[in-house]
């Protein structure tokens, strides 16, 4: 998103991240054997692809247009906590005490971040991190309602479906594209490797592990986010990493061992 999104814009990268995404899923379920269904169930696939692909989608997209790439990693990084407090709310999922508290540590470890990060603190970066927590607290919550809708169809072809739905209601982004002089390969792999990797095949995995194991299970793997992201961003884009950001990035860490803890 740091590569692509300064290139191409929020709404044509967030457009191409369901497109490209759905290229894979809609094939993958085909090969599998799996019915995709999507306008059999449309409301439910509808309201899966808003709240899983496009609000996500456009969130992040925005956040990555002042945030760096470390940031908006710890801040996906608190998905896993939006989606123990949902779970609560719609799958009567035991909060606790201890959720609670873990809850708060990562909203504290998020502004944390933002306030004594690299950045310089700014209007721009307090919107962008608003927007991308409402897009963090949107996966979390789109992680519930796949679980509550997995018997509509196999989870391969709910991806699939939902994935494209997403795609079809973004597709008037496609009037954002940038002049094909500037689709240069850093940014046009970037890209690429978003919808069809980060979306199309950890989605592919993703919707069958919600199936099987729930929600708030399969969300662990934001255990990883933070730390990997920091990394990454330091690796290749050649970020500041700070020691109040790592302060922040194990608050993160911190609370989703108090939420996902059993």
């Amino acid at each position: 998103m740091r590569v692509a999104v300064p290139v191409f814009g929020t709404g044509f990268v967030a457009e191409s991240r369901a497109f490209l995404g759905a290229l894979v899923l809609v094939p993958a379920a085909l090969i599998v054997g799996q019915r995709i269904g999507a306008l059999a169930h449309w409301r439910d696939y509808l309201y899966i692809s808003i709240a899983n692909n496009v609000v996500p989608f456009a969130c992040f997209a925005f956040a990555a247009t002042a945030l760096p790439a470390s940031y908006l990693s710890i801040m996906n990084g608190i998905v896993p906590l939006w989606t123990a407090v949902f779970a609560a709310w719609l799958l009567g999922e035991r909060l606790g005490a201890r959720r609670a508290i873990g809850f708060v540590l990562g909203v504290i470890g998020v502004a944390l971040l933002v306030n004594l990060g690299p950045v310089p603190l700014d209007a721009q970066l307090i919107i962008a991190t608003l927007v991308g927590v409402l897009g963090a607290a949107s996966w979390g919550f789109a992680g519930v309602v796949i679980k509550q809708r997995t018997g509509i169809a196999p989870a391969i072809g709910l991806a699939a479906g939902t994935t494209a739905w997403a795609a079809a209601l973004m597709a008037p982004l496609w009037a954002a594209a940038p002049p094909p002089d500037t689709w240069t390969l850093p940014p046009t792999s970037a890209l690429i490797a978003l919808g069809a990797g980060c979306t199309g095949l950890s989605y592919f995995f993703f919707f069958g592990l919600v199936r099987d194991i729930g929600p708030s299970r399969a969300l662990t793997t934001g255990f990883l986010v933070p730390a990997l992201g920091v990394l990454w961003g330091w690796l290749l884009l050649g970020e500041t990493v700070t020691l109040p950001m790592l302060a922040g990035a194990g608050l993160v860490l911190a609370a989703m061992a108090l939420v996902l803890r059993r």
